[in-house]
């Protein structure tokens, strides 16, 4: 399973790329969609995506959890969320297969029709895939559903490609609290003051800033105020480059598309 850290890092990566929005698009050449940032930071982290290529097939397939949003605290650092219709929208779209009588009908006629991925919680911030480019979202607006990935471990202290540190003052400083920001940047918005002490996770060190995650929060915080506490531990399994991965993922890619052709031409999706 990948670590929550490592899949939120590569979500962010995709956005930060600022790709257009193109249905089969994973970030792969410049392009995504908004199954697809998820599809993306998967296979980045090194995990694989065999499914469908859609939010519909995640929804019913891809879920360790999955129920109606309960108001803000009811979501978690990692969730998928999804927006959805039912049959009396106007809008409503859902593909014949997962219709009564197709192949993949489960009994759940929703049709979610868009998902993100919550990448804080205090604040709220949700980060998702939409037309033209990725958007963050502040608040619950038409999300209605929401649960656990089953590629994506949520567990505290699990395995991560990433070192415990601990929030410090550098010599001559003072205060109490450290500004965590929404980008490597000092003109990023505050998103909130880490207490002198607390231990954060650090996902990425980017030199003069680190990314960290901690409280509920997914920020950056100004390197000098973290000191590392060693023992980090990474992600077991074979490593491969780039370009490997990409070539990985154009293959898969191909191959998803492929059988999506098959199930529709037998109708058993």
């Amino acid at each position: 399973m990948i670590p929550v850290s490592l899949f939120l890092s590569y979500a962010e990566q995709i956005a930060a790329e600022e790709p257009s929005y193109r249905h089969g698009g994973f970030g792969q050449d410049g392009t995504c969609d908004c199954i697809g940032l998820i599809i993306g930071a998967i296979r980045r982290a090194g995990g694989n995506w065999r499914g469908t290529h859609g939010s519909n097939y995640a929804a019913r397939n891809e879920m360790a959890s999955f129920e109606a949003i309960q108001g803000e605290k009811s979501l978690e650092v990692g969730d998928a969320v999804y927006k959805a219709r039912d049959p009396r929208d106007g809008k409503y779209a859902l593909p014949d297969k997962y219709r009564p009588g197709g192949g993949a009908f489960s009994g759940d006629t929703n049709d979610y029709y868009h998902v993100g991925v919550v990448v804080s919680v205090n604040p709220l911030r949700i980060r998702h895939m939409t037309t033209p480019r990725p958007k963050m979202d502040t608040a619950i607006g038409k999300w209605t559903y929401h649960g656990r990935l089953k590629k994506i471990d949520y567990r505290e202290g699990g395995k991560q490609m990433s070192e415990k540190a601990t929030v410090v003052l550098p010599t001559g400083s003072k205060g109490s609290t450290v500004n965590l920001r929404d980008k490597a940047s000092t003109s990023g918005a505050i998103l909130a003051q880490i207490p002198v002490g607390t231990v954060v996770d650090v996902v990425t060190d980017q030199g003069k800033w680190c990314e960290i995650i901690t409280q509920g929060y997914h920020g950056f915080m100004m390197s000098n105020y973290i000191e590392y506490q060693g023992g980090g531990e990474e992600v077991s399994g074979d490593l491969i480059t780039a370009e490997e991965r990409e070539k990985i993922d154009h293959a898969l890619l191909d191959i998803e598309n492929r059988i999506e052709t098959i199930r529709e031409i037998l109708g058993r999706g």
